[in-house]
């Protein structure tokens, strides 16, 4: 299954979906909570909405839009999923990134205004250290499902080479038609599960704390 080599592609997929959905999606709930206007408003809205839209209903018309009419999947698979992980995770992250602003109190960035901080310098040193609970959580939420998501990837990256292919992917190469090398799958299933096992344990007591703070304040 190439192990290392797989490990890489997922991580790599990982670290990058999950780096860019917390950049974005707390940049722009903070758009959001401090310009309320009804565009804003609405584009939250619509945002939300998305998230309850069954993949399984859309993944047609996607791969063809991006595959045969864009040809992005086949110049750039990976960067194409990478893609479209940002698109599919920024809703719940803008959700959960949007409650938990609404408490930072306003005076905090006012004063660093008085102290010459322009917005930009206000969201990076001032407001974005303080949602450090909730970023870890969402970091969680999105690399379990980032690491052991199947369904996506196989749909980008099946004709992409075998030296692109992520974990869940590169194991099925001891699934067979009609039989299962179960000698080497259910090893290959610990070594694809213990590096995210491994972040999770580490960082699992943010969870509640993340979910919750932002509505107990």
């Amino acid at each position: 299954m190439h192990y290392f080599r797989s490990l890489w592609n997922t991580s790599f997929i990982t670290s990058a979906s999950v780096a860019l959905i917390l950049l974005f999606s707390a940049m722009t709930a903070y758009y959001f909570v401090r310009n309320r206007t009804k565009t804003n408003n609405s584009i939250f809205f619509f945002m939300v909405s998305s998230m309850v839209i069954p993949f399984q209903s859309i993944m047609i018309p996607m791969v063809s839009i991006y595959g045969r009419q864009l040809g992005w999947i086949q110049a750039q698979p990976q960067l194409t999923l990478i893609f479209m992980y940002i698109g599919f995770g920024a809703s719940l992250a803008v959700f959960i990134y949007h409650g938990f602003i609404k408490s930072v109190p306003l005076e905090l960035e006012e004063a660093a205004l008085i102290d010459g901080c322009n917005s930009r310098q206000t969201f990076f040193k001032i407001v974005l250290p303080i949602l450090k609970p909730t970023s870890v959580t969402i970091f969680i939420l999105d690399v379990l499902w980032i690491w052991n998501d199947f369904l996506l990837p196989v749909l980008i990256l099946q004709n992409a080479g075998k030296d692109k292919l992520t974990l869940p992917l590169a194991i099925q190469v001891f699934n067979g038609t009609y039989a299962t090398n179960y000698e080497m799958f259910l090893p290959a299933v610990l070594l694809i599960v213990l590096p995210i096992l491994i972040v999770y344990l580490f960082a699992q007591r943010f969870i509640i704390q993340g979910v919750t703070q932002g509505s107990i304040k």
